[in-house]
C-alpha cells in the first residue's frame, strides 16, 4: 500500500490504484491535442529566440565592440562575445539534470531572472573582463533553458503534435534573426550611419535584458510539467493543472500527492543516460547536433564577415545579403515541421546534413575559381535551408523523443551540449580558417556534412516509430520514499 497524509487526513491507495491513476494522466497527456501549444512552444523555446536575437545581432555588433575596446587583442574580443557559447555548455548539462530535480517551471523563471541581470550588467560594463563574465552567465541561462524548453514541450503536448512543433524551433531562431535585422541593426545603421558605434553593442545587450524581462513575466502562469509530476506521483497536483489547462477532469485519478519517484541526486546521475542499451540513439542525436552546430559556427555565423572581408559587398550589401540568406533558414524551418508526418525526422536528417554538405562543397568551388557573388548567395541559401531541414531541426527532436520525464532534461541538456561546444570550437576554427585557408575550411565542412547523413542512415531511427519512452519508463519500479 501507498500512505499519504495530508497532515490532516490519511488516505489509502493500493499499488494497483496509483499505477493506473499514473498511466491515465500519461495517456491522457499523450493522447489529447492541446490547444494551446503554439502559446506554450514559444514561451518555453523563449530562450531559442534570445540566442538567435544575441547571434544576429552581435554578428553585426563585434565591430562596434572593437571600437569600444580597441587596445583589446582581437582574441579577447572573439572570447567575449563566444563567452556566451561556453556558458551555455556548462548551462546545458546542468540545467537539464537541474530540471529533472526541482521541475521544469521552476528552471524557467530562475533562467530568465538570471539572464535579464546579466544582459543589463553586460550592457553596462566598463571593460571587457566584466563583459565576459556577464556573457558568460547569460549563457549558462540560455543553455539551461533551451534544454528546460525542450523536455518541457514533450510532457505538454501530445505524442503527434511535440514531433511537429518541436521542429519548429529553428523556424524560431531564423525569424528572430530576420526580427533583429529589421528592428536593431538596419534602424541603427540608418540613423548613426555605421555599425562601429561604441553604442550599438551595448544597446544590444540591454534590450536583451528587457526582452528576457517580457519573457519571464509572460511565463509566470506556465503550469509545471504533468509529466514530470506524474512519474514522481504527485497525482493530485498534476490532476490540477490537467484541469486548468486541458478542461480535462480525471476522477478516477487518486487525489494524492506522493514521493513514489525520487530523482537521484549524485553526480553519476548527470551521466545516468549514457548506457550501452542507447548507444545508437546518443550517437545518432549528438553526432547530429555536433555537426549542425560546428557547421554553421565555422561558417554560417562568419558570412556578414565573409562578405565584407572578401570585400565581395559593402556594409549596407551585406546587411541586405544576409537577411535575404536566413530566409532560406526560415523556408527550411517551417518545411520541415510539415515534413515530419509525411517523411520522418530521420530522412530528413540525411537529406538535410547532406545538402549542406554538397552546399558547402559548391561554396568551396566560388573561392576557388572566383565566381560571381550571386553563386556564394545562392549556395548560402541551400546551406541554410539544408542546415534547418537536417540535424539542426532532427537532433535535439530526437534525443528528447529518446528518453521519458525521467531523464529527458539530463538528455536534452546533453544533446545541447554538443551543440554549443561545437559552436564555441567552430568559432575559434572558423575565423581562422576564413583569414587563412577558405577552401580547405569548406571543403572539411563539406566532407562532414555528407559522412553525418550517412552515419544517420545507417545508425538512425525516426521519432515517429520509436517506442514510447514516457510509457516504457513506468514500468521501474518506483520507490515509496525519499533516498
Amino acid at each position: 500500500m501507498y500512505d499519504y497524509s495530508d497532515g490532516e487526513s490519511m488516505s489509502q491507495y493500493s499499488k494497483e490504484e496509483i499505477d493506473r491513476g499514473i498511466k491515465k494522466i500519461y495517456d491522457t497527456v499523450l493522447n489529447t491535442k492541446n490547444i494551446t501549444s503554439r502559446y506554450i512552444v514559444i514561451l518555453a523555446l523563449a530562450s531559442l529566440w534570445l540566442d538567435a536575437y544575441d547571434f544576429a545581432s552581435m554578428t553585426f555588433g563585434t565591430a562596434s565592440l572593437k571600437s569600444t575596446f580597441p587596445s583589446v587583442p582581437s582574441v579577447l574580443i572573439s572570447l567575449a562575445i563566444g563567452a556566451v557559447q561556453l556558458g551555455a555548455i556548462i548551462g546545458a548539462v546542468v540545467g537539464g539534470w537541474l530540471n529533472d530535480r526541482i521541475g521544469r517551471r521552476n528552471m524557467f523563471i530562475l533562467n530568465m531572472i538570471l539572464f535579464t541581470g546579466m544582459a543589463i550588467l553586460g550592457g553596462l560594463s566598463t571593460n571587457i573582463l566584466e563583459l565576459s563574465i556577464f556573457r558568460g552567465l547569460l549563457g549558462f541561462a540560455l543553455g539551461a533553458d533551451t534544454a528546460t524548453g525542450f523536455a518541457y514541450i514533450f510532457e505538454y503536448l501530445e505524442k503527434k503534435q511535440r514531433l511537429f512543433w518541436s521542429n519548429l524551433w529553428q523556424i524560431q531562431w531564423y525569424i528572430m534573426y530576420e526580427v533583429t535585422i529589421a528592428l536593431i541593426v538596419v534602424p541603427f545603421f540608418f540613423t548613426v550611419h555605421s555599425l562601429t558605434s561604441p553604442l550599438l553593442w551595448r544597446i544590444i545587450m540591454i534590450v536583451g535584458g528587457v526582452l528576457a524581462l517580457v519573457i519571464l513575466l509572460l511565463r509566470g502562469r506556465i503550469p509545471e510539467s504533468v509529466l514530470w509530476l506524474a512519474y514522481q506521483g504527485r497525482l493530485a497536483t498534476a490532476k490540477k493543472i490537467l484541469k486548468q489547462t486541458y478542461g480535462i477532469d480525471l476522477p478516477e485519478v487518486p487525489d494524492v500527492d506522493l514521493q513514489l519517484r525520487a530523482p537521484a541526486r549524485g553526480v553519476r546521475s548527470a551521466f545516468s543516460i549514457f548506457r550501452a542499451s542507447k548507444w545508437r540513439e546518443l550517437v545518432y542525436s549528438f553526432n547530429g547536433n555536433f555537426e549542425q552546430g560546428f557547421i554553421f559556427y565555422t561558417f554560417g555565423f562568419y558570412v556578414p564577415y565573409i562578405l565584407l572581408a572578401l570585400k565581395l559587398a559593402g556594409p549596407l550589401a551585406s546587411i541586405v545579403a544576409s537577411a535575404f540568406l536566413y530566409a532560406g533558414g526560415v523556408i527550411g524551418g517551417y518545411l520541415t515541421a510539415w515534413l515530419t508526418p509525411k517523411i520522418g525526422t530521420k530522412s530528413q536528417y540525411v537529406i538535410g546534413a547532406i545538402g549542406e554538405g554538397i552546399s558547402v562543397g559548391l561554396i568551396a568551388l566560388t573561392y576557388i575559381y572566383h565566381l560571381p557573388l550571386i553563386y556564394f548567395v545562392v549556395f548560402s541559401f541551400l546551406f541554410y535551408f539544408f542546415h534547418v531541414i537536417g540535424p539542426a531541426s532532427q537532433g535535439m527532436t530526437s534525443i528528447n523523443a529518446f528518453f521519458g520525464a525521467k531523464e529527458r532534461g539530463t538528455a536534452a541538456g546533453w544533446g545541447y551540449f554538443w551543440v554549443k561546444l561545437a559552436a564555441f570550437i567552430g568559432l575559434l576554427i572558423g575565423i581562422v580558417g576564413i583569414a587563412y585557408n577558405p577552401v580547405s575550411l569548406t571543403l572539411g565542412l563539406a566532407i562532414y556534412g555528407v559522412l553525418t547523413g550517412i552515419v544517420g542512415l545507417i545508425i538512425g531511427y525516426d521519432t515517429r516509430t520509436y517506442k514510447l519512452a514516457d510509457v516504457e519508463e513506468l514500468g521501474e519500479n518506483p520507490q515509496e520514499s525519499v533516498q
